[in-house]
């Protein structure tokens, strides 16, 4: 069986680590990194690729930060005017929804996080950090 030529690239960004994983796997084939994943790219019709559309926590961590910013502005109104000119009771009950929204946020991407991870999907998180990031489509 005589083998095309190759004579075209394509390069692929990765990190370190699905560096290290892609190696891993194409040695566990006995395969060179370029066979495994040439044979994976064109050669596996029912390879599957899931992706969890992580948009709506991205925008509950964008909205997280915003509360960041409140909370710091909520401080230094108190060292400015000092706790005497604010009520406490109101106060105590803005920071306990902000505890709580925090809490349900970490704990839907902990379950996230598990889901994935039991169902070998990948979490595409690109700029979670930055709400105002386009997505790469």
């Amino acid at each position: 069986m005589k083998v095309a030529k190759r004579e075209t690239a394509v390069l692929i960004r990765l990190s370190e680590r699905e560096k290290r994983t892609l190696k891993r796997k194409a040695a566990n084939y006995g395969m060179t990194v370029s066979d495994y994943a040439r044979t994976l790219l064109i050669n596996s019709d029912d390879a599957t690729i899931r992706v969890i559309d992580t948009e709506p926590l991205r925008k509950a961590a964008h909205e997280l930060a915003k509360q960041g910013t409140n909370l710091n502005q909520f401080m230094k109104f108190l060292n400015t005017y000092g706790i005497k000119v604010f009520d406490a009771g109101e106060a105590q009950r803005v920071l306990a929804r902000e505890v709580e929204t925090f809490m349900e946020v970490a704990e839907a991407l902990a379950a996230l996080r598990r889901e994935a991870d039991r169902n070998n999907i990948q979490i595409r998180i690109d700029d979670f950090d930055n709400p105002d990031a386009e997505q790469e489509g």
